[in-house]
């Protein structure tokens, strides 16, 4: 099944290991925010796959687009040898980062509930959040409408507070007592939805300053690519 599914999206090669430059990037960037993440610790582990995880997602994302789009998009082994370089570096550190705090949120929030709980309330009021990993979460919000459209970088937005709340969810004691009924056969993919951030991922792929008419990706980001990311991590997990 996973030697089909590489050969279906066209994926030759695996995919080319983090440049210096992003590895250099990706330090200081950490360094500036200001959360943990000193070798050894469960924090450097994450930074390490956020830091791989621009040549894997970026890759992946725009092979599932060039399969599903009618549109043109410039795809070709040499494009993808060199980890996709109409992906600016900012662009690679913004994924690796988000991909380092996302998975530090993920586990982090069941120890600081009432923190991450609020983090949207006191995203929304302008308050600076109490931890350097919430508050490095939120820069990171304010920071996707330099690099993507701003329609799209709402969308980016919203996902990635869907999932702050969807993993504050989890954590409740209704939502764990909470017995499935009938009447709520989708429930399941809402929470996988909202927790999985795939349309974030997906929308990552189109920056304003290499793709400006947003039309041209639109429609295949909820069927062809947000819904794909998610169920395909959920077979290879």
């Amino acid at each position: 099944m996973i030697t089909s599914f590489v050969s279906d999206i066209g994926c030759i090669n695996p995919a080319p290991e983090p440049s210096e430059a992003l590895w250099a990037s990706m330090h200081a960037y950490a360094d500036q925010l200001g959360v943990n993440y000193e070798k050894g610790t469960h924090s450097w582990e994450c930074f390490q796959v956020g830091t791989s995880y621009p040549a894997v997602c970026l890759i992946s994302c725009l092979l599932i687009s060039a399969v599903h789009s009618d549109v043109a998009l410039s795809v070709n082994t040499d494009v993808l040898q060199a980890c996709l370089p109409q992906h600016s570096l900012e662009i690679q550190v913004y994924v690796g980062t988000y991909t380092w705090l996302g998975i530090l949120l993920d586990d982090e929030t069941s120890k600081s509930p009432e923190d991450c709980s609020r983090f949207v309330e006191r995203l929304a009021a302008g308050e600076k959040q109490p931890t350097p990993l919430l508050e490095g979460w939120a820069e990171l919000m304010r920071l996707a409408f330099k690099y993507w459209d701003p329609v799209v970088a709402n969308f980016i937005v919203a996902a990635s507070l869907n999932f702050v709340n969807a993993n504050v969810l989890e954590n409740r004691h209704e939502f764990k007592t909470l017995k499935p009924t009938r009447g709520g056969k989708n429930w399941p993919w809402f929470m996988r939805d909202k927790d999985g951030v795939a349309e974030a991922y997906a929308l990552f792929t189109f920056p304003k300053d290499r793709y400006q008419d947003i039309s041209n990706y639109l429609e295949m980001i909820p069927d062809n690519m947000s819904s794909y990311l998610s169920l395909t991590n959920d077979i290879l997990s």
